[in-house]
């Protein structure tokens, strides 16, 4: 799926699985079948090199989170990770279904990982922004790359849009707590980034409750939308409270598209619909003399 091609004609709406299929494949397949109903354009999970980003400290630590799924942090996230074959089978699942399989990268070996086995574009988490080696080494790949700003300042993003430049970039405005309130949402950087970054595709990814926010993001200008994406917000796992359940993407889906159609070219004119209202509401006299 060539999502420069999609962004020209309407908004590209992903997602974001992330770890929430709780490292189970038929769980994973359950999120993808039921994304693809609800009419999104891809499914994004999140790859991490677990030795990479880990001291040894850090692996063994006790992990005593009412999410673990196993008793120390490393164990608890290797339990949550999908293997190079089982990508590879999710991407041909989701092929069969119409929707691209994607991921983010946190380290440099799991892009590595992504790109060979043909990822065809790579999501930029808001916590590695200022990872510029990752960064660098996602430009080299010569593919899009959509880059997530939470938690970063407008020097931080600068810095990131630079190391990115010449790249097929996507700039999604993004506030990272989980649920977002509506006051740190901040829509209005939307048409900020698209003045100050006019080399990208600006979007947003969202954390908040509900659905009105994407549409009104749309109406911005966003040309890209993510949400988190759960089958039961009730189920083990610290992502899934913030997520979408099946009715609400497919809710969000509905209103974006219909937004879409809403926004028009800009240009005023008399609808055929709307002539029969006007002979009856102004009458034939009134009708002539505007003409």
């Amino acid at each position: 799926m060539n999502i420069g091609t999609i962004t020209k004609k309407r908004t590209f709406i992903i997602a974001e699985i992330g770890q929430n299929h709780q490292g189970d494949m038929e769980i994973a397949k359950e999120l993808i079948l039921a994304a693809a109903a609800c009419g999104v354009d891809a499914v994004k999970s999140q790859k991490r090199d677990i030795n990479t980003l880990l001291t040894p400290e850090e692996y063994h630590r006790p992990y005593n989170s009412p999410n673990a799924f196993a008793p120390t942090y490393g164990k608890h996230r290797e339990a949550l990770e999908l293997s190079r074959e089982q990508y590879l089978e999710l991407a041909t699942f989701a092929r069969k279904y119409d929707i691209t399989f994607f991921s983010s990268p946190w380290d440099i070996p799991s892009a590595q990982l992504l790109d060979d086995i043909g990822m065809p574009f790579f999501k930029v988490p808001s916590a590695c922004l200022t990872h510029h080696a990752l960064l660098e080494t996602l430009v080299s790949f010569g593919k899009p790359i959509i880059l997530s700003t939470g938690m970063s300042s407008v020097e931080q993003i600068d810095a990131a849009m630079e190391i990115v430049q010449g790249a097929e970039v996507y700039l999604l405005q993004c506030t990272s707590s989980y649920p977002s309130s509506f006051e740190t949402i901040n829509l209005n950087v939307i048409p900020f980034y698209a003045e100050r970054y006019p080399e990208a595709s600006i979007g947003f990814s969202g954390h908040h409750r509900g659905v009105a926010i994407d549409v009104a993001a749309v109406a911005l200008g966003a040309t890209v939308i993510e949400r988190h994406f759960t089958l039961d917000r009730t189920m083990k796992g610290s992502d899934h409270a913030a997520s979408l359940e099946p009715g609400g993407l497919a809710k969000l889906v509905r209103d974006v598209r219909a937004v879409e159609s809403a926004l028009g070219d800009g240009c005023k004119r008399i609808y055929d619909e709307e002539l029969p209202v006007m002979r009856k509401l102004r009458g034939a006299r009134m009708i002539t003399r505007a003409a």
